[in-house]
């Protein structure tokens, strides 16, 4: 009876020392899993700040992208003597301006290879925390220019919009779609001489299916059919994921040749 007391204290005793073990490789683990997290969170408010700084501080860019749309804008009002009249000529004129004053801001990556920045910015972050620092910075800068000049068409030509929620969330959906192209293309093309044709050969096969769709949802909000955008907002963010899955995938083999 005594040696079975003592084996079943030394099998308690094992069972203690390895749950106490395992509870300690638990905690370790969450303490490495929250130091990565803080690290990764550190290190993309770094990099968003950076380059929110850099474009303000510039000012080059942002008065470049303000000054195109509002000139190509107030240039087809004149011309037109607002008598355009069709939804899908509107939507088309629209989307065209979106997307060309969206292309200047495809100089994201071209100023880390122009002010030699790039190694600095490998040796110290993760390629992963570089680009999703810069999509986001992309992302935000395309939506306000997609909402600045949406506006500014619909008080210049005088469009009616039948349907402003569908019309605010497709402007947002697809400007984020294409941010998204645009800066895995910017990051492929920047260390090319010919960077700007680059450039606008290789965005334009990519981006056609979002114009495409942005362009027939928006001749639909500004028509008086009634209609439903989920599909063409729902195509827009699986776009977008999809082709920022892949881009964040791709990113470090592209940055490791800068």
């Amino acid at each position: 009876m005594i040696a079975e007391e003592k084996s079943f204290l030394n099998y308690w005793r094992k069972y203690n020392h390895i749950l106490l073990l395992s509870l300690q490789q638990m905690t370790a683990g969450k303490q490495i899993f929250a130091t990565g997290a803080l690290f990764l969170i550190k290190a993309l408010v770094c990099n968003i700040i950076k380059d929110f700084r850099i474009e303000f501080r510039s000012k080059v860019v942002i008065s470049l992208i303000l000054s195109f749309s509002v000139m190509v804008t107030i240039s087809i009002g004149f011309a037109s003597g607002g008598m355009i009249g069709s939804s899908m000529v509107h939507a088309i004129l629209l989307w065209v301006i979106i997307f060309f004053s969206g292309m200047n801001t495809a100089h994201i990556f071209y100023r880390e290879i122009e002010e030699n920045t790039a190694l600095f910015n490998l040796m110290y972050y993760n390629p992963e925390h570089i680009f999703i620092s810069k999509l986001f910075v992309h992302c935000i800068i395309m939506m306000a220019v997609a909402v600045i000049v949406g506006l500014l068409y619909l008080f210049v030509m005088d469009v009616s919009v039948y349907n402003p929620l569908s019309f605010v969330i497709l402007l947002l959906a697809g400007s984020i779609a294409l941010a998204v192209c645009t800066t895995i293309i910017a990051a492929i093309t920047a260390i090319a001489q010919a960077r700007g044709g680059l450039f606008t050969i290789l965005s334009f096969p990519i981006t056609l299916p979002i114009i495409t769709v942005a362009i027939k949802s928006t001749t639909q909000c500004f028509s008086k059919e009634i209609f439903s955008s989920f599909s063409a907002i729902l195509f827009l963010l699986a776009f977008s994921t999809l082709l920022g899955v892949v881009s964040y995938i791709l990113f470090p083999y592209i940055w490791r040749e800068f």
